[in-house]
């Protein structure tokens, strides 16, 4: 197609999608005055006609209403391109990252790129979706932008990522972007007033809901359904032809069928157990952009049907397969785009050359995890021992802990190997390194071993604060740095507690309910902000439940210092029976309240940590966590 070719079909895919949004806003009007027109009749039924101008008041205001929306929108689109998009669906833009799932989208992006002979875009990750999708935005290559959501990098394998960012790069090729601008401008203002209802009726990053602004939400999401259905019926106007053509693009991009189409797959999985669906309130506003729609097809959908889509790629319809959370064992190295062109071959062989980039990547991580074991093992020194056991426990991204730990090193010519070391480790050697180490140390003095508490409590706090993490960390250390006799004088096991956890007294359910709520800042989900999470509520709910404790009962306030070691001590006195049945409990909810029922590193090693701290055997879906160590 040439380029005046070009503008032609541009021209006209604009004027078909103002004649849509003109029949729809005659439309919305009528439908509007015929309802207020009824509404009015039902109130004052013998009433002689209607007021004076009351449809062309109620006329302009829907008018004034949609139009004044778009035309706001659209300056602010102009103003911040596919940015603002980014943005107000809280995406977070990804540069240089430490995190392996991001790097790897990088490198992904890069490749796709090189392959579509596109322009990179600026890269964004939505950090609240556990949904698998994905969307491009902007009005050209100064402004474009490429949003994946975190359940897409968590669960889907390279080759799928490279499926899916090539979808995103099939629209970019066809110049959709556009298009999808001037759409969701119009959809703003169509669902101006819906939207905004539905913004107010959402709960915050806590998940409070404010009784005032929901009912207030409530009324304008009603006032301003109409809109939304015309907004809909905007976005299914525009051509479902354009979701096969950036699929078949995704093919020709990556030589394969296979990830795009396992992509749609999982997702087709995902909504068949209601989890496909994206949490932003504005998802519906941004339907036409992404891969597929959050919600299930309706008579308004703005894509083909999965299992369509899937039987176009395939040539059959192959069932949904599911998307468990990965584990990247290794981080791939950032390349930049310019460092691929030595690796492509002229048919655009970038994905498989990636594929061995990964691999050798991944052997590379492998390599040098074992490496630095070697090399620590081989540390026998006192003051080595510790400072590895200060490194593990800290955390190294942080400046201040790590000048601390270079100052309690000073005169060890090699202790910055040893952090480096400590950082090349896989993530669930911490803990397991940790125990082997402080088992040695334990037979050393009592002076050394109280010494070593105390660095380890400064250190921890070398920022001025100490987070619950490094407070369990601490509390770890300090159990295992003291010996049987010290531990007898103060876990003194009780007797006759029954045969469950539900047949507790209420003095033993309190100490387990703080206890609990502690830990519930960092299980199921990674600890952020040191406040406990809508999961981490959910986790603390259950196993409460398995105590006996209904959910109208309980309380999920986690303790302060003073607070955690009365019910650490008053956890430490229940008997041998009781403490293993706590933290397989404790476990078995981790478990079902993680995402595709995948312990992640920092909760596995949360909850082998407590179960030092309560003497109690790891349950063997724990231990299974560390079972290829």
């Amino acid at each position: 197609m040439q380029f005046r070719q070009h503008q032609h079909h541009a021209q006209l895919q604009t004027l078909r999608l103002l004649a849509w949004f003109v029949v729809l806003l005659a439309g919305l009007t009528v439908t509007v005055n015929l309802l207020l027109g009824l509404a009015y009749k039902l109130v004052i039924p013998f009433a002689i006609g209607f007021p004076a101008l009351f449809f062309e008041t109620n006329t302009a205001v829907v008018v004034l209403f949609v139009l004044g929306g778009c035309l706001v929108e659209t300056q602010r689109l102009r103003d911040g391109g596919g940015t603002r998009v980014a943005h107000w669906l809280g995406g977070r833009e990804v540069t240089d990252p430490d995190d392996a799932t991001e790097r790897r989208l990088l490198n992904v992006v890069d490749e796709m790129a090189l392959a579509s002979g596109q322009a990179i875009p600026r890269i964004f990750v939505l950090p609240k979706e556990d949904a698998i999708n994905a969307f491009v935005a902007g009005w050209g290559p100064q402004d474009m932008v490429l949003c994946v959501t975190r359940g897409a990098l968590d669960r889907l394998t390279r080759a799928e990522l490279q499926g899916l960012v090539s979808h995103e790069f099939g629209h970019i090729k066809e110049n959709d972007l556009p298009l999808s601008m001037r759409v969701l401008a119009l959809v703003w203002g169509l669902s101006l007033v819906h939207g905004y209802g539905q913004t107010l009726m959402t709960p915050d990053d806590n998940g409070h809901i404010s009784p005032a602004p929901w009912l207030v939400g409530l009324i304008f999401s009603g006032l301003g359904w109409l809109g939304w259905v015309a907004g809909r019926a905007l976005q299914a106007a525009v051509s479902r032809q354009r979701e096969f053509l950036a699929d078949a693009n995704a093919i020709q991009f990556t030589r394969s069928r296979d990830g795009l189409s396992n992509v749609l797959r999982k997702i087709w999985h995902d909504q068949q157990g209601l989890a496909g669906r994206m949490r932003h309130p504005g998802a519906g506003m941004v339907a036409s952009l992404l891969l597929h729609e959050s919600g299930n097809s309706t008579c308004l959908a703005t894509h083909p049907r999965l299992s369509e889509r899937i039987k176009r790629l395939h040539g059959a319809i192959l069932p949904p397969l599911p998307a468990p959370l990965l584990r990247l064992e290794a981080v791939e190295p950032r390349h930049a785009r310019g460092s691929l062109n030595g690796l492509l071959t002229p048919n655009l062989q970038a994905p498989q050359d990636a594929v061995k980039l990964a691999e050798q990547a991944q052997k590379q991580r492998i390599d040098a995890d074992r490496e630095a074991m070697l090399r620590l093992r081989n540390l026998a020194g006192p003051k080595e021992q510790r400072l590895i056991v200060l490194a593990l426990m800290m955390d190294i991204h942080n400046e201040r802990e790590r000048q601390l730990w270079h100052l309690m090193s000073e005169g060890l010519h090699h202790a910055q190997r040893i952090l480096d070391d400590v950082a090349d480790l896989m993530p669930h050697r911490h803990v397991p390194e940790f125990e082997r180490l402080t088992g040695v140390i334990a037979t050393d003095p009592i002076e050394l071993r109280r010494t070593l508490v105390e660095s380890a409590r400064d250190l921890l706090r070398a920022d001025g604060k100490v987070s619950p993490r490094e407070r369990l960390w601490w509390l770890a250390l300090r159990h295992r740095m003291e010996t049987k006799q010290d531990r007898q004088a103060y876990m003194r096991p009780m007797t006759g507690q029954g045969q469950g956890l539900d047949q507790l007294v209420a003095h033993e359910l309190a100490h387990i309910s703080a206890l609990t709520a502690y830990m519930a800042r960092f299980i199921p989900v990674d600890e952020t902000s040191g406040v406990t999470s809508l999961a981490g509520r959910a986790w603390f709910t259950a196993v409460m439940a398995r105590c006996g404790v209904p959910s109208t009962q309980v309380h999920a306030n986690a303790p302060d210092a003073d607070a955690l070691m009365h019910a650490l001590a008053g956890v430490q006195e229940l008997s041998w029976m009781m403490r293993p049945m706590l933290l397989k409990a404790w476990v078995e909810e981790a478990v079902n309240h993680s995402p595709q029922g995948l312990l992640s590193d920092d909760s596995a090693d949360a909850l082998r940590l407590a179960a030092g701290l309560i003497e109690s055997p790891l349950p063997p879906m724990l231990d299974a966590h560390y079972g290829h160590i």
